[in-house]
């Protein structure tokens, strides 16, 4: 690739996250491509954001100005909407990536800031065909939207590797040798489904069955309610925001991934990242197949897809699942194999390098 790319995010790490992961995958797609690229990251709290982005601003200025950077790509939207003055004043190609959320915020002095930017910009690269419906629906022209299937880095992750984990697991959390573990991780917002799944799914499926729930946000609680209504207090832990190490252990370890999104008004999930590192690592994936989980879950290759809120055939499908867990476990393996196949950093590295390309045509983006 010739051109000298600039990628501009405020969500990297060590902030830990599903944009964050996203991100670093992006990153190191450009710069495997393009040894020269540069990078422009805040990995720090939401809280630091006001601090970083003046500097970030200016920095861009300067690259600009000194022809340092002859393409830029922003991380999402609303950082696009940021740079966008300066994009328009030096007349340099540039793209941007859209999450979802970054789309649907409802909020209007949000909307009048960040629409019209989108709209006017030469490329919006979208992580999945549910988010660029929703770049379409807030008046993006379609023929300026591309999507990029996402990828992730994951370590090489055995048989053996597993069977080590998922001991650790019972041995942290105090389960019994026969317990089979079912987990979600991610932020615990309404959208993510887990307080729907505790109280209409998990009293159906067998008793020797533990739900972990990883991760913080305002869904917390509401799930420990319901999980206490269901009497269902002890088949349920809600571990907090784990470290990084913990949260290897939990993906390579746990005997299903559940991710049981339902639809919120306004909030959509963007792709479902998690889906395919929890597969990446030979734990079979269960999920809604809804909004952008239909690219992050190819239904009986990657994951098994389910009809969101429809808590019969979750319950259906999930005992069928966990009933025989060898069975299980060589279905994981299975869909490991494949998921890497079909989501490994290389292959994003290509279609957003075309996206790049894409933008950089000015017979194609005028």
């Amino acid at each position: 690739m010739s051109c000298r790319p600039l990628f501009v995010t405020r969500k990297f790490p060590p902030s830990v996250g599903g944009m964050e992961t996203l991100a670093d995958g992006v990153w190191r797609s450009l710069v495997s491509v393009s040894p020269g690229a540069v990078l422009l990251a805040h990995g720090g709290s939401n809280r630091q954001l006001p601090r970083w982005l003046p500097g970030a601003v200016l920095r861009v200025f300067w690259l600009l100005l000194r022809r340092k950077v002859d393409f830029v790509l922003a991380g999402d939207a609303p950082m696009y909407a940021c740079l966008f003055p300066l994009l328009r004043l030096f007349r340099v190609a540039n793209a941007t990536m859209v999450m979802g959320l970054d789309l649907t915020y409802d909020h209007r002095a949000y909307r009048a800031l960040v629409h019209p930017a989108l709209r006017r910009a030469p490329r919006v690269i979208a992580i999945s065909a549910a988010t660029a419906a929703a770049a379409r629906s807030v008046d993006v022209p379609a023929a300026r939207i591309g999507v990029v299937r996402l990828g992730v880095s994951a370590p090489e992750v055995g048989a053996d590797h597993r069977a080590a984990a998922s001991k650790e697991i019972r041995q942290r959390y105090g389960l019994p040798d026969g317990a089979v573990v079912l987990l979600t991780l991610g932020r615990l917002v309404r959208r993510k489904g887990a307080r729907w799944f505790t109280r209409h799914v998990l009293p159906g499926l067998a008793p020797d069955i533990t739900y972990l729930v990883a991760g913080d946000g305002p869904e917390a609680n509401p799930i420990r309610v319901a999980a206490v209504q269901a009497g269902l207090g002890d088949r349920v832990l809600l571990l907090g925001r784990v470290d990084d190490d913990t949260r290897e252990l939990l993906l390579r370890g746990a005997d299903l991934f559940v991710q049981p999104n339902i639809r919120v008004p306004g909030d959509i999930e963007g792709f479902g990242l998690v889906t395919i590192e929890a597969s990446m690592r030979g734990t079979p994936v269960a999920a809604s197949g809804i909004e952008g989980i239909l690219d992050a879950v190819v239904d009986g290759e990657t994951g098994t897809l389910l009809p969101p809120e429809d808590s019969d055939a979750w319950v259906r499908q999930l005992n069928e699942l966990t009933t025989d867990t060898e069975r299980l476990v060589a279905l994981g393996a299975r869909h490991q194999v494949r998921t890497r196949e079909l989501y490994g950093e290389e292959v994003m590295a290509r279609h957003l390098m075309a996206e790049i390309a894409h933008a950089s045509d000015p017979s194609r983006t005028s």
